[in-house]
């Protein structure tokens, strides 16, 4: 898999997913996620980073998708008003701030940066984090609570959006084996802490009309997910903004 070759012929592909505040029926912007030539052995995200990563061109591949992003947001979903969230490992972050915040010129305030929670050293780039928000552009930590975690990352990190990981909202859902109200306990726990640090929930990977219901029951209104759309070329988001609809 050559990925010079893909970034090269411009093979990547951007597709965006709604990010949905539930309770008052509208969509708030829109993730980009970066795809590799549809059917290809690069067609997963997993499987197209690392092959970058083997091949050394980690922040290559990671510039030349936040590029294409903007591109396709600034020329067909910006119209709509909504947000765009982009995601960047912690250390091409730290590499890149000066020509990030550049490239974000004229949408800083509708942009969200999200690094993963998961970075042992995320608290190593607080200050780049923190220079972002100086300049306008909202950060998000992703994934969290899932697997082996550092929740130390999540007081000592200032940010706009904390995404709950998939694994806490499915779990809220599991009666069965009564771990459904431990699920719940911990989500809570995390809404408190939001309101407290000034952070916004958004709950990640809904795929079922019954995590809908535990999730907005929970205290959280903004959703993403395939419950609600999977991932989706620019141009099936023009002038979108569709109000959600239960089913």
């Amino acid at each position: 898999m050559d990925i010079k070759s893909l970034i090269k012929s411009d093979m990547i592909r951007i597709l965006f997913q709604p990010i949905h505040d539930y309770r008052h029926g509208y969509v708030i912007g829109y993730e980009a996620l970066a795809r590799g030539p549809e059917g290809s052995l690069a067609e997963g995200a997993k499987s197209l980073f690392k092959a970058a990563k083997q091949s050394g061109l980690r922040m290559e591949l990671e510039m030349h998708c936040f590029r294409k992003a903007l591109n396709e947001y600034r020329s067909k979903i910006a119209g709509d008003g909504g947000l765009l969230f982009v995601n960047f490992h912690p250390e091409i972050l730290a590499g890149n701030c000066d020509e990030i915040i550049s490239e974000l010129s004229g949408i800083r305030e509708r942009t969200v940066i999200e690094v993963t929670e998961s970075y042992s050293r995320i608290r190593c780039i607080s200050g780049h984090l923190q220079r972002l928000k100086g300049k306008g552009v909202r950060v998000a930590l992703d994934d969290i609570g899932a697997g082996d975690r550092s929740l130390a990352n999540i007081c000592e990190t200032r940010v706009d959006y904390l995404k709950i990981d998939k694994q806490i909202i499915q779990g809220l859902t599991k009666v069965k084996s009564g771990d459904s109200e431990y699920y719940k306990l911990l989500l809570k726990f995390l809404i408190r802490f939001g309101k407290q640090s000034g952070a916004l929930i958004i709950a990640e990977g809904i795929e079922t009309f019954n995590q809908v219901s535990e999730t907005l029951n929970s205290g959280v209104s903004l959703m993403q997910g395939f419950y609600f759309s999977r991932p989706k070329p620019a141009d099936s988001w023009i002038n979108s903004r569709l109000a959600v609809k239960e089913r």
